[in-house]
């Protein structure tokens, strides 16, 4: 049986890396459902806490915003703000569950609209 290809996106803001772990938590979980995926940090503001200075500057280089090409390659797309994921996951193993979650319902509306 194949598996129908599913593209989940995440996006995340992060200034200490607290929230980027839940967004690739989440995006562990979307791979486990054997979904691609396209992590993306939307850009800070320049502010710069003391404590996170080397965090910071290691996403600022891992990480390139969202584009419209991302939005439009996508199935899902999963959010990660304010120490959340879309609001809902505050720890890693809610945000695995998540991410697996959300590829396969998006996998079973492109299934079912084919």
């Amino acid at each position: 049986m194949s598996v129908t290809p599913v593209n989940v996106l995440v996006i995340f803001s992060s200034l200490c890396g607290n929230t980027e772990k839940l967004a690739l938590a989440a995006a562990v979980g979307a791979v486990q459902a054997r979904a691609s995926i396209r992590m993306r940090r939307l850009p800070d503001s320049g502010e710069s806490i003391p404590d996170c200075k080397a965090t910071l500057a290691r996403m600022r280089k891992e990480y390139v915003p969202p584009t419209s090409a991302d939005t439009q390659w996508a199935d899902a797309v999963i959010i990660g703000m304010n120490g959340t994921i879309a609001g809902v996951a505050t720890d890693p193993t809610e945000a695995t569950a998540f991410g697996h979650r959300a590829a396969n319902q998006a996998r079973e509306r492109k299934t079912s609209s084919q």
